[in-house]
């Protein structure tokens, strides 16, 4: 069976909440951009952040596609959406 790149039918954006362990706001969102640098998201903003009881409850959103960009899933062969042609 052939791996599909599920990121590549991803319409726009893929959000990751978590809580991290940190002396304050802005080291969690440090570590915060560093898990996603290190899931290798390239493109990514704070949403939600939050500071207590020693740590980060953090929202991160990794941009996968914006607005016309070349979206892979609309070109590729065995696509499930075809493209509408005006």
């Amino acid at each position: 069976m052939r791996k599909i790149n599920v990121l590549n039918r991803v319409v726009d954006s893929l959000d990751v909440e978590t809580f991290i362990i940190c002396q304050n706001e802005e080291e969690g969102k440090k570590l915060g951009f560093q898990l996603m640098k290190d899931l290798g998201f390239k493109d990514v903003d704070v949403v939600f952040i939050e500071y207590g009881n020693g740590g980060v409850r953090i929202r991160l959103r990794a941009n996968i596609f914006k607005p016309g960009d070349y979206y892979k899933w609309l070109n590729s062969k065995n696509s499930i959406v075809k493209r509408e042609v005006i």
